[in-house]
């Protein structure tokens, strides 16, 4: 298979997920569409506290050595702008899968990025709750919050799609060679912690 034609069936997979385990869909993005006014007014109050927060803590400032933090923060409020208009297709969810990529280049863990999710959606839930009645703030925080969730989703499986391919092609290891290689060590380090670890009732 092709890779792109890959990366094409793990995004209706992970779509398919989304709609059946959260209930994602039509509706959060109509949601959003009926306020993204709004919501894109807030968008540099967010970048603002979400790249001050990143510059603060030592081991997210180091990666704006090797780009400009504003080059970076106009991307990162393009994206949110294009996530709040309602207006996400397929090509979109592509795109942010591929994103992962980008991540280990810059060597963002994914849990950094998990955390900063959770960052923009506080801070996202805060803005919401000042502007609107609590049942149209629950609302709308609610459909941003799943459809921010799904893209992180897309996001952390481009990562480790990413590196099985690079693993695969580099070492010239099948898919499923990598399946048994990973199977065995993980095993082996179930053994080794079970041993270790105390036990939990």
């Amino acid at each position: 298979m092709e890779i792109f034609d890959a990366v094409k069936q793990k995004v209706e997979e992970i779509l398919e997920n989304a709609e059946n385990l959260t209930g994602i869909g039509e509706n959060d993005l109509q949601i959003l569409k009926e306020k993204k006014d709004t919501l894109i007014s807030w968008g540099d109050e967010l970048m603002d506290s979400f790249y001050k927060t990143l510059l603060s803590y030592p081991k997210t400032a180091k990666v704006f050595e090797k780009v400009p933090v504003e080059r970076v923060k106009a991307k990162n409020k393009k994206w949110y702008e294009e996530v709040v208009s309602g207006n996400l297709d397929k090509n979109f969810y592509e795109f942010q899968f591929l994103v992962g990529l980008i991540h280990i280049y810059y060597g963002i863990d994914n849990n950094i990025m998990i955390f900063m999710a959770q960052h923009l959606k506080s801070n996202f839930l805060n803005k919401a709750a000042e502007t609107f009645e609590p049942e149209e703030a629950i609302k709308v925080f609610k459909a941003f919050s799943k459809i921010v969730d799904f893209l992180i989703a897309l996001t952390v499986e481009g990562y480790i799609f990413t590196l099985r391919e690079a693993l695969m092609d580099i070492a010239g290891y099948t898919s499923g060679l990598v399946d048994t290689m990973m199977n065995m060590k993980l095993e082996e380090i179930y053994k080794i912690l079970k041993e270790e670890l105390p036990e939990r009732n």
